[in-house]
């Protein structure tokens, strides 16, 4: 140690870490405005070093170490989620997904946390070996204190939690500074609220009657969310006509579907399908809508089926602790729950670890028809898949299956990723296709209607299109209604791209069944605001959540 001073080592390392920290800094805010709180939240995080750290050079290069982890790992998030690193993904997320995100990202994740433990360990190596003077705790203690005054007066100068907007947070910059500041209340709150809404509450409409005949029976109503899936054709890029089938079946309604994530976070999709509700109109909760709006949201598609008579289940790809999925569904109004991850024999384990394969959920999925469609209740199913999601870069069938489309994928587009997305997309149709041919068997006449929807596009979408994670098209999937043994209602219609808010409203009015007065007032305010729900400016829309509150349907209290 007396050997590394005695080079002079110790005041080299200090006025590098000076000279580092600047443009570091300046790198992950990108925007010179957030520069004064960004450099008031690296003084802090030095002060928070200095704690455990009592050198001011090994402070120092801690608190840029930890900077660059921050500001690394929320630049990754955005490029491939379209969401910077918050509080929430730490003690609401990580504690489930971090199994399912090494899983599916071992290529990114691996490398990142072996990179992270070398950083940490080359700090204590460098605490070990370089000899400077130690500040004693009281007064590390008194400059954490400074540090965090200063980061707070900044921070309060600055606009304070609100400043951070949901936009400031999917827009690739603030990197360092919205990430501390979600622990400063910029990020999940434990009473979640809409940020869209007004004081006067929206008159809801009166309900609208069943379209059905007296005396006909109501449709089974099957729901499928295919997992990161999207129409080729929305991003200029044509595919073949088992494809087309697939996303514009024959005699379907069929459109672009707008939701409010990119890259991952399924949880908002499905939040939306099911609640009639953005995910988004709870701002900076958005990606926690599982944990903070559970049990809270009392008007949903499940509980409105339920209300006239339908069972409800479900068929979940993951586990039921994964992101309080099992929490939210039981709240959201599903009788019975089913998860792949649980599933005893027959269903085969293995193969679901190596494929994720749609099969296997629909061969799961035609067992609890056969018992509800005995029972004689119409029913409501709904099964989200997994088989296209997580990374395209890794190939998950032999490369001699679908070689040929896999190949033609890749020339047309130059895109190794696309290939893989196209080989598992064609896995999926052919699933799909047996479902629905033994489900009209099993159906023996029954009428019935399914919707299927993607949930989010892929992250590899970014580097097809050259386009940012923020981008609106990136936000376009699909959705189609189709009807079995029946027909859809002649004026049922939708605008060229709808939002996830609204597909619950247009399952009820697919199956001509009534809508109570939410749904009502919900389908009158499409023409206002068809996509996306949450950025319309509609004044209406806001008194309808001040409606929705009013009645106790979204409880914020």
């Amino acid at each position: 140690m007396q050997g590394l001073a005695s080079l002079g080592v110790g005041q080299w390392l200090g006025a590098a870490g000076l000279v580092v920290a600047p443009p570091l800094v300046a790198w992950l805010e990108g925007r010179r405005t957030a520069w004064p709180l960004g450099f008031a939240t690296f003084f802090l995080l030095f002060g928070l070093t200095h704690l455990p750290f009592a050198g001011n050079i090994v402070a120092l290069w801690a608190a840029l170490m930890l900077t660059a982890i921050i500001g690394i790992v929320s630049k990754l998030k955005y490029r491939h989620l379209g969401f910077n690193f918050l509080a929430g993904d730490i003690y609401h997320l990580a504690a489930t997904s971090f199994r399912s995100v090494l899983a599916d990202h071992a290529r990114m994740t691996i490398p990142a946390l072996a990179a992270m433990i070398t950083i940490v360990l080359g700090i204590i190596a460098l605490a070990l070996a370089l000899a400077e003077p130690a500040m004693p705790l009281p007064q590390r203690f008194a400059l954490f204190c400074v540090a965090a005054f200063v980061y707070l007066c900044v921070l309060w100068a600055s606009g304070g939690p609100k400043r951070f907007r949901f936009h400031h947070l999917t827009d690739g910059r603030f990197h360092l500074s919205a990430f501390v500041a979600s622990w400063f209340g910029a990020g999940p709150s434990r009473r979640p609220a809409f940020i869209d809404i007004d004081k006067e509450a929206l008159p809801l409409l009166p309900p609208v009657p069943s379209k059905r005949p007296a005396g006909e029976r109501m449709p089974h109503i099957v729901m499928i969310m295919h997992e990161s899936t999207f129409d080729p054709r929305q991003l200029g890029i044509p595919i073949s006509n088992t494809f087309e089938r697939f996303f514009t079946p024959p005699g379907a309604l069929s459109g672009a579907l707008h939701v409010d994530v990119f890259g991952g976070s399924t949880l908002q999709t499905e939040f939306s399908v099911l609640t009639g509700l953005s995910s988004l109109s709870f701002g900076n909760d958005s990606r926690y809508v599982f944990h903070l709006l559970s049990g809270r949201v009392r008007h949903t598609l499940p509980l409105a089926l339920k209300g006239l008579g339908y069972s409800t289940s479900h068929i979940s790809c993951d586990r039921p602790s994964f992101v309080n999925c099992g929490r939210f569904y039981r709240s959201a109004g599903f009788d019975v729950v089913s998860y792949a991850e649980t599933l005893p024999p027959p269903f085969d384990a293995a193969r679901w670890k190596r494929e994720n394969h749609d099969e296997q959920l629909y061969d799961h999925a035609r067992g609890q028809l056969t018992n509800r469609l005995q029972g004689g209740a119409s029913c409501f199913l709904s099964i989200t898949t997994l088989m296209n999601h997580g990374d395209h870069r890794r190939r998950i069938f032999p490369i001699e299956r679908h070689a040929d489309l896999r190949r033609e994928a890749v020339a047309a587009t130059g895109i190794p990723s696309y290939g893989e997305y196209a080989v598992r997309l064609a896995e999926s149709v052919a699933a799909y296709d047996a479902f629905r041919e033994q489900l009209e068997i099993m159906l023996s006449g029954q009428p019935a209607v399914i919707v299927r929807y993607g949930d989010h596009q892929p992250s590899f979408t970014t580097t097809l299109t050259g386009l940012p994670p923020s981008d609106p098209v990136l936000r376009w999937t699909f959705y189609t209604v189709e009807a079995v043994n029946c027909s859809l209602p002649n004026d049922l219609a939708a605008p060229p791209v709808l939002d996830s808010a609204f597909l619950s409203t247009l399952t009820l009015q697919a199956a001509g069944l009534p809508l109570d007065p939410i749904f009502a007032t919900r389908a009158a305010l499409l023409h206002d605001c068809a996509a996306p729900y949450f950025d319309s400016a509609s004044p209406r829309k806001r008194s309808f959540h001040r409606a929705l509150v009013e009645a106790g349907m979204v409880d914020l209290a």
